[in-house]
């Protein structure tokens, strides 16, 4: 029987997918190695690694530079789904030179830096760009400034696993402009740490929106010096107008005021960062089910950031069943049992009653587990 060799099989393949002579003649014969390596080495589709390679276009030594790159990136702990991935996004990195570009960076955040491996890979997997960095005239000095902020190497985890752009984004036209905006209108500088630390890309935002939204907090009384703003301003900065409308029109329409609206994101910024079901579905909980007046909620808005079916409605059977044999005579808050910890729930209103009540924890577990 004839047998065909892997080589002579891929050109065929390639002629076929290609379906012209005319449209080969657009791959030059020097490209084809290259295809054949993407294809063998990262499993990339026929079509996909005909498009890198035209992007890199005839280059020497060009499959020579790739198989050693996805070599270096294998060595470094990158599974192939990530290096497709920065190929796709970014082909002239299969042309980078390891010795001097790629492993010095990587070197550089992982030993003089301390940025652990999962959040390294993670955060380049992610960013195209960051090969393409210089390291002593862009990262040393970006990675300078970011550490004014963040003191330790856990912290500088943090912040680049919650948004890795912090690596790449330019610090003079967002990161600096963003912050001396807010320290000039009176936010403490450790605020500004916090701030990078938990929501980072709130100060990647268009300087333009960031003005924006600080109006729109100190508009509603808040002092730039206080410790909520910075978190009144990050949920206000999460979400477009016409969404942040939406949200203030939904409680409306379960019968708060739009000042009572304001005073409770002020007091609880995040109950705004809901979404609209989760909101309709909690208040309804509260009122027709656990017959807990709007006011209450008003006054406490932690509240309605718990969940109705692993939370709420697992301790309202609980109370319900207590109420029901009178082991509870008197109770000095109807949202106590709602806001006390897991551990303490426990020990209040279940494990107290086991003896009166045998199967309540089973009741208890069961109804979490739902």
């Amino acid at each position: 029987m004839f047998k065909v060799s892997a080589k002579n099989l891929f050109l065929l393949s390639l002629k076929r997918f290609l379906g012209t002579s005319a449209a080969l003649s657009c791959s030059s014969s020097s490209s084809l190695p290259l295809i054949d390596c993407l294809v063998k080495s990262l499993g990339l589709p026929l079509e996909s690694a005909l498009s890198v390679s035209q992007k890199l276009g005839a280059r020497r030594n060009g499959v020579e530079r790739a198989d050693s790159v996805i070599k270096f990136l294998r060595s470094c702990g990158f599974g192939k789904a990530q290096i497709v991935k920065l190929v796709i996004n970014g082909p002239s990195l299969l042309l980078s030179n390891v010795e001097s570009n790629l492993k010095p960076k990587l070197e550089y955040f992982r030993d003089e830096i301390g940025v652990s491996d999962s959040v390294l890979l993670g955060a380049i997997a992610g960013n195209s760009r960051f090969f393409g960095r210089s390291l002593d005239s862009y990262y040393k000095p970006q990675i300078d400034f970011l550490k004014k902020y963040l003191t330790t190497s856990n912290a500088l985890d943090i912040a680049i696993k919650r948004c890795s752009w912090l690596l790449t984004v330019d610090r003079k036209y967002l990161l600096e402009p963003n912050i001396d905006l807010l320290m000039k209108e009176g936010v403490r500088f450790d605020d500004v740490g916090i701030l990078m630390l938990y929501q980072p890309r709130t100060l990647v935002t268009k300087v333009e929106k960031m003005a924006s939204a600080v109006k729109a907090v100190k508009r509603l009384g808040m002092e730039p010096s206080s410790a909520k703003f910075i978190h009144c301003l990050r949920v206000m900065l999460s979400m477009n107008e016409s969404t942040w409308h939406k949200k203030v029109d939904n409680f409306k329409s379960l019968g708060w005021s739009q000042e009572e609206c304001w005073s409770m994101f002020v007091r609880r910024p995040s109950c705004l960062a809901l979404s609209e079901e989760k909101i309709r579905r909690t208040v309804d909980f509260y009122l027709n089910t656990a017959s807990i007046a709007r006011e209450v909620i008003f006054g406490k808005p932690l509240l309605l950031q718990f969940s109705v079916d692993k939370r709420l409605r697992p301790r309202h059977g609980v109370i319900t069943v207590l109420r029901s044999k009178g082991l509870l005579k008197k109770q000095n808050s109807i949202v106590k049992p709602f806001q006390l910890s897991e551990k303490m729930f426990l020990e209040k209103y279940v494990m107290k009653h086991l003896e009166r009540v045998p199967h309540l924890m089973e009741m208890y577990r069961a109804s979490t587990a739902a």
